[in-house]
């Protein structure tokens, strides 16, 4: 029979609480003193040890919930059911995350408790902000609204800043060079393109203009450019738009010292509005701004 000691006991779920309730508040953005955080900690132990002790009893799946529950409210106290079950979610994936890293820290043939304690909270802490990191950049970018300025001819210093939005759904990319690429309003970018480019593209499928590049008479430079990118969208299924590399690509606003420069990025000629209001003209991938 393995023997189990109480202090050992308390110091381990007192810290593996800890963290995972300081990880819960990392990921899901809230402000939490450390005092809260520990006595939520405390919650966690004493239904550790109860559970040692009386196992008959705090077994229960109920039971179990329900201390995880008050350990959430004795650290955040949420005041909204809302905010109870984001926080919720968050502290069970956590939970779950750190119990796996643990499980293969002695798999591995760590059973030194100190070893294996450290092991859980450095490499579970690591994963978890990475991930995190990683949702909070998206969520970001899925507000965002940025300037971008298209140019397509370097040599004739013609380009043209347009309003954007950063879509976390446009997935699309240039077939063979795998990049991102922005979707614009092609009445947008009439006064940079040469006429007979705009005609074709309003008069012309993707699929034909890929066929015939003669299309562009004495515009012939510009099937060098060209790009057809497939897309699929509600009731179309194998959709393509056609596209023109551009030699130069902002995203920023103008003077702006954050602004990055592209180059080589392809943009995609919407014939419709993007947005009813007019707010935006153009849609970013959200790798476009990381």
């Amino acid at each position: 029979m393995k023997t189990v000691y109480l202090d050992v006991l308390v110091l381990e779920n007192m810290l593996m609480n800890y963290v995972i309730l300081h990880v819960t508040a990392k990921t899901s953005r809230y402000t939490v003193k450390s005092l809260r955080l520990a006595l939520g900690a405390m919650v966690g132990t004493i239904y550790a040890v109860l559970a040692l002790c009386v196992s008959n009893v705090f077994a229960n799946f109920a039971i179990k919930i329900a201390f995880s529950a008050l350990m959430i409210y004795a650290s955040f106290w949420p005041k909204k059911i809302k905010e109870f079950l984001k926080i919720s979610l968050y502290f069970y994936a956590i939970t779950f995350l750190l119990a796996g890293v643990s499980l293969a820290a002695l798999y591995a043939g760590n059973t030194n408790f100190v070893n294996n304690i450290l092991i859980t909270m450095c490499v579970g802490y690591l994963l978890v902000t990475t991930i995190a990191k990683n949702v909070q950049k998206y969520r970001r970018a899925q507000s965002i609204s940025v300037d971008v300025y298209i140019q397509f001819e370097k040599n004739t210093e013609r380009g043209v800043w347009l309003p954007a939005m950063v879509d976390t759904g446009n997935s699309l990319r240039d077939p063979f060079s795998g990049r991102p690429v922005i979707v614009a309003e092609m009445s947008a970018l009439e006064k940079i393109l040469p006429e007979e480019i705009c005609d074709v593209i309003k008069t012309s499928t993707a699929g034909e203009i890929l066929a015939d590049s003669a299309l562009f008479g004495e515009r012939g430079q510009w099937s060098k450019r060209l790009r057809v990118i497939p897309y699929k969208a509600v009731g179309v299924e194998n959709g393509m738009l056609a596209g023109f590399r551009a030699d130069v690509v902002r995203i920023g606003g103008d003077g702006d010292e954050r602004t990055k420069e592209l180059s080589g990025v392809v943009i995609c000629l919407y014939t419709e509005a993007l947005s009813d209001n007019e707010e935006y003209k153009a849609l970013l991938a959200p790798e476009m701004i990381a």
